[in-house]
């Protein structure tokens, strides 16, 4: 976990520093200690082999996906890669080859949803290989590294070390003369209050621009909920407290921000105005969002954008995330070229090449310290904010039963987006049917 702020002012001295101390043993799959008499590693399996991974991804996505799977396979040439793209309805899609024996070998995994798996059997636990190879993970991020951990036992490596953040243009900020959001996430200037009046003034329905757009996804409004007090799940997992006053008024000030502020658009507009494009294309404002870094570089040239933490509610400052990882099936017809995937994905080459095409923040501590992150002269002008962030995450509750959960309460929560209920409603109906499903054997 970062411990200290890093501004482009110091990143020159701090990158020198920690790439050059950085243990560099995750750069390459480790070699395996010589065999003993009393201790044979497994057999490799000698003829070429074809794993398949399964994972969803956009065109960038796709782009970085293909390109490390050919550095893999030059470097495993009796090891090929079938990579399934899965773009939509992935996890039910996982879930029924699983069922019906049609098993992949590496599967891609939300932090929050690998409990699920770990709970039916299906991944399988890396610690006695981690072991085996004396593979060294101490450049990766202790608190990314250990979102793949359930009890005790690791069962993936992230691909990315993210938190969703707070984007906004800086060219509207400047040109309507708004105070833009603080990039500190210590000052506690920057709450709720001056976040709305900033959004107030952003907004000209008539001119099409808002100064925020509410989105319907589970991280977009766990962050508030988390910088309000709020959580999902009691202590011993057995309730749902989503309606609980830190919840509800997290809730009922993002559905306000529509209905009542009017200073986002409605859920139905901004989907027919595409509401994926609609801070790329100058409509919106202020924006959360995944570090879609080399995504907005490409795309955005009309206007200067950068990062900042949302804005702190009664609990201070969070940021939602914890990114994704590969994880590996239990049921792999070919374990050995499945590990050598899984050991591959956390090396340095790998994550170098990830991080310059999707633009991410790397797992890594060397290379979230390196120019192939913190790029000079490119936007944004504080992407320290997604390392210091780090020590404000609140992941994925950490529940064998929360992608369920979180389906549910995400449906439920059409009905407030839509102004249909209240956030009281809404909130209550959710609990119930989600403590019904914790109920459940």
């Amino acid at each position: 976990m970062l411990q200290e702020k890093v501004s482009r002012r110091s990143f020159l001295r701090l990158s020198s520093v920690a790439v050059a101390s950085t243990v560099l043993a995750a750069c390459a799959p480790a070699a395996a200690p010589a065999p003993t008499e009393k201790e044979q590693p497994p057999e490799k399996e000698a003829a070429p082999v074809t794993i398949r991974l399964i994972a969803w991804g956009n065109p960038t996505e796709v782009k970085a996906r293909e390109a490390t799977l050919g550095m893999f396979e030059e470097s495993h040439p009796n090891i090929k890669v079938k990579f399934l793209h899965t773009p939509q309805n992935y996890l039910d899609k996982v879930q029924t080859m699983l069922a019906g024996g049609d098993y992949p070998d590496i599967i891609f995994l939300g932090n929050g949803d690998v409990p699920s798996f770990v709970d039916r059997g299906q991944l399988q636990e890396l610690d006695p290989l981690i072991e085996r190879d004396q593979l060294d993970l101490s450049d990766v991020f202790e608190m990314n590294l250990k979102l793949y951990n359930v009890d005790g036992k690791q069962y993936g490596f992230p691909v990315d070390a993210p938190s969703q953040q707070l984007f906004y243009n800086v060219t509207m900020f400047e040109e309507i003369g708004v105070e833009p959001p603080s990039s500190d996430w210590e000052d506690p200037s920057w709450n709720w209050n001056r976040f709305l009046e900033a959004a107030r003034q952003l907004t000209n329905e008539e001119e099409n621009r808002y100064g925020w757009q509410v989105k319907g996804g589970f991280r977009a409004w766990w962050i508030w909920v988390t910088a309000n007090g709020g959580t999902f799940f009691n202590e011993d997992g057995t309730a749902c407290l989503l309606n609980e006053p830190p919840a509800i008024e997290a809730f009922q000030f993002l559905a306000d921000l529509i209905h009542v502020h009017k200073v986002a658009p409605p859920m139905d507009v901004a989907a027919e105005m595409g509401s994926a494009e609609l801070f790329q294309s100058g409509i919106t404002a202020m924006e959360t969002w995944w570090p879609a870094i080399g995504r907005m570089r490409t795309n955005i040239k009309d206007f200067e954008w950068d990062v900042a933490p949302h804005p702190a509610g009664a609990a201070g400052k969070s940021c939602s995330g914890g990114g994704t990882g590969h994880t590996m099936c239990k049921f792999t017809k070919y374990p050995d070229a499945s590990w050598e995937f899984m050991k591959f994905v956390i090396s340095e080459p790998c994550v170098k090449k990830w991080t310059e095409i999707m633009g991410i923040v790397p797992p890594l501590k060397s290379v979230a310290y390196s120019p192939v992150f913190m790029v000079p002269d490119q936007p944004p002008k504080h992407i320290e904010v997604f390392l210091e962030g780090t020590a404000y995450l609140h992941p994925d509750p950490r529940h064998k039963k929360f992608p369920q959960a979180r389906s549910i309460a995400e449906s439920e929560l059409e009905y407030l987006w839509t102004g249909e209920r209240s956030a009281q409603e809404v909130a209550d109906s959710m609990v119930k049917k989600i403590n019904k499903l914790l109920q459940e054997q």
